[in-house]
């Protein structure tokens, strides 16, 4: 059978198996009831809204018995579109490009759309549960099918067992440890009854028909399965595979289901249980899907769930290699409290270019060990190493969240001033006044200030986080985005007013001209206009015309949504022409901002699970 084909059974057996109807969903402000079969139940539920949402996770133990939680999806060098690991509530709720980009990540997944569900419904719905039901109380009373608590967590650890099964048979065929009758005598004594449990708890799942399709034929099918082990995000060599100790997995997965929910609801900053910040666990964002594997014969600790009570994070290590792997610079290690975010950086290494990143660069402590490692390459002899900076006195703007510090070497207690990662007309801007070099090497922007205060400081030089403000490069069209629109003038130093023009409209360019250390864009009728990013975005972009409520909405007479001017009601199901659109927090730079439309008579939300696009 061709790989191809392989790949296109073992998806269909993924999708159907394990995220088909199976698919535990958390329902809008479903209220989950006590399991009073559980001797701790209390009768109160509580209704918890999160602040942070965890991606998913495996929990694996090695052959040393050290369990350690690794996320399902983590950001690459060649997978740029990943989120972190950590998404605030806000950007779920705002960012109408998140689920695209995070299920862009793994298109081979069928699963990955789901989490991504599971993960903006937890951001937006938050989750009503009592603390002391366990986590199989809160996913089965949920669930699409009428099951028990018992049977869920049967589902479940059978899945565990089976799947960890499937992927070990495979491993040991390859590495010729196994053989077909052995293997085939196994499936039917130990994995057949779990099947035959599994078709009982979900009947459209026709389990033991697509096991028998490998369970046949491992030597025709091991190393296609092998390929698609990180169909349950495995990505352990065939060595290691071989040792999945599948009993001690499956009761992995028992006793992490049997942990009260609260054990999943972790308090980032230790505030009042009135009000607190909380992050939901990664558990709450998986689909039904195995996600205890222990290798070895080693004792499993205790599965490093996060606790309200005892949360605590781990660091995160930089290494820095060649290609061979050899050390070039001493490893660095980054500590922070858990939900605190952490920042890595490469270095400039003489005679040597950095040519890979692996791990996440940037994101947030979390209870499991994290590592960065940046890889370089020895640079030709007659290569210069010379940083790409922008020009003394041009304008940059943060792209991401970013810090200014009061020293070039970057340390928690020189930060001055934090900013936060804006929508593209409300960056934070920046004088470029010199450069500087950290104590390891590390070029850096002294920068003033231009958003008002003008504090002076160093910012990080790196492309993903500043940019220019002005265009370098003519494109051949462009469009306003300015709220307030964009005057064109008669002469390069913008004096002699020619027309405005409105947000929205698109306009063509005939040349790029410079003026100082600014641009201009020249238009088809003559006039000049500034190639400020903030103001204009190059290429046709467009906004809806119209939309509609989906519930009850709002409007104000500000962006920030303050002085409410009208009320509809969610019968009325409002629709708005859009006149144009804006950014909260415009002027304030220390927080994000979220869209919303411009209608007759004010503002309301452009939250997509408030409002819908009609055209």
């Amino acid at each position: 059978m061709s790989k191809i084909a392989r790949r296109l059974v073992l998806a269909g057996l993924t999708l159907t198996l394990i995220g088909g109807v199976f698919t535990p969903t958390l329902a809008q402000a479903a209220t989950i009831e006590p399991d009073t079969s559980e001797a701790t139940v209390s009768a109160d539920s509580v209704h918890y809204q999160f602040n942070t949402i965890q991606s998913p996770y495996n929990i694996i133990t090695d052959e040393s018995g050290k369990t350690t939680n690794v996320p399902w999806y983590s950001p690459t060098a060649d997978n740029p579109n990943i989120k972190q690991t950590f998404l605030s509530a806000d950007i779920l709720n705002t960012d109408s490009n998140f689920k695209t980009t995070f299920d862009a990540y793994d298109t081979a997944d069928g699963n990955i759309g789901k989490v991504s569900d599971r993960m903006i419904n937890l951001a937006t719905n938050g989750l009503d549960g009592n603390p002391n039901q366990s986590l199989a109380t809160a996913l089965a009373a949920t669930s699409p099918l009428n099951v028990s608590v018992a049977d869920f967590i049967t589902y479940e650890s059978d899945l565990d067992f089976t799947y960890g099964w499937l992927f070990k048979s495979a491993a040991q065929t390859a590495l010729k440890l196994r053989t077909q009758a052995d293997i085939q005598a196994e499936y039917q004594k130990d994995i057949v009854p779990k099947l035959n449990e599994i078709d009982t708890i979900n009947p459209d799942s026709n389990s033991d028909v697509k096991f028998d399709y490998y369970a046949n034929d491992f030597p025709g099918q091991a190393s296609g399965l092998l390929e698609n082990a990180d169909s349950i995000h495995l990505t352990k060599s065939p060595e290691q595979l071989a040792k999945l100790n599948l009993q001690a997995s499956s009761d992995q997965e028992k006793a992490l289901l049997m942990q009260p929910l609260k054990n999943f609801i972790v308090s980032q900053d230790g505030s009042d249980p009135a009000n607190p910040t909380l992050l939901a666990d990664g558990q709450l964002s998986t689909t039904a899907h195995p996600t205890c594997f222990v290798f070895g014969d080693s004792k499993p600790t205790t599965p490093s769930t996060p606790s309200v009570s005892n949360a605590t994070s781990k660091p995160v290590t930089v290494h820095y290699v060649d290609e061979q792997g050899n050390t070039l610079k001493p490893d660095k290690t980054l500590t922070g409290s858990l939900g605190d975010t952490y920042q890595t950086e490469a270095l400039n290494i003489d005679g040597y270019t950095l040519i890979k990143t692996t791990g996440q660069e940037s994101g947030t402590y979390t209870n499991s060990d994290q590592s960065v490692t940046y890889a370089y390459r020895k640079a030709a002899a007659h290569a210069a190493n010379v940083a790409n900076v922008a020009s003394k006195n041009s304008a940059i703007y943060a792209t991401k969240k970013i810090r200014l510090y009061s020293s070039p070497t970057f340390t928690k207690q020189a930060v001055k001033t934090t900013y936060a990662k804006k929508s593209r007309m409300n960056r934070p801007m920046f004088k470029v006044i010199g450069t500087a070099t950290s104590k390891n090497g590390v070029k850096r922007y002294q920068v003033q200030d231009l958003n008002g205060k003008g504090t002076t400081g160093y910012v990080t030089t790196r492309s993903s986080y500043v940019a220019p403000v002005y265009y370098a490069n003519r494109p051949t069209k462009i469009t306003v985005i300015n709220p307030k629109g964009l005057n064109a003038y008669a002469k390069t130093s913008l004096t002699g007013k020619a027309t405005h023009y409105k947000q929205g409209q698109v306009l063509k360019v005939k040349k790029i001209v410079t003026h100082n250390l600014t641009t201009r864009f020249v238009l088809s009728n003559g006039a000049y206009i500034s190639a400020n990013k903030k103001l204009v975005i190059a290429g046709k972009y467009t906004m809806p015309k119209r939309v509609q409520a989906k519930t009850a909405v709002n409007r104000y007479g500000t962006a920030n949504l303050t002085n409410r001017n009208r009320h509809y009601p969610k019968k009325a199901h409002a629709t708005f022409t859009v006149k144009g659109w804006a950014y909260s927090n415009a002027n304030n730079f220390r927080k994000g901002d979220t869209l919303r439309y411009k209608v007759a008579g004010g503002y309301i939300t452009g939250n997509k699970q408030f409002v819908r696009v009609i055209n």
